[in-house]
């Protein structure tokens, strides 16, 4: 995968749930399509993020795993600690 795939994936996943649910409130129409297309653009980011943390080497094993089941339990909030923290000293 393209090294930039997370965090451009995760960006998107923002967008799109922020937009979603703004529409959501306000009862426009397609606001499921937007909610729908974050939620895949999350489960490709938790994928690229595993992914990343599989093939460092910077970090212990016990250390990926926290990073995977922090990913696939929490998502978004262990995705943006990975992004804004952790990447630099991961990748």
């Amino acid at each position: 995968m393209n090294k930039n795939t997370a965090p451009y994936s995760y960006l998107v996943s923002f967008i799109f749930s922020v937009i979603g649910a703004l529409m959501k409130i306000q009862h426009y129409p397609f606001s499921e399509v937007f909610l729908s297309l974050g939620i895949i653009a999350l489960i490709i980011f938790i994928i690229a993020a595993i992914i990343e943390v599989s093939r460092s080497r910077k970090i212990s094993d016990s250390e990926k795993f926290m990073w995977k089941v922090g990913f696939i339990v929490f998502g978004a909030i262990s995705g943006l600690v990975y992004l804004v923290s952790a990447r630099k000293r991961i990748v």
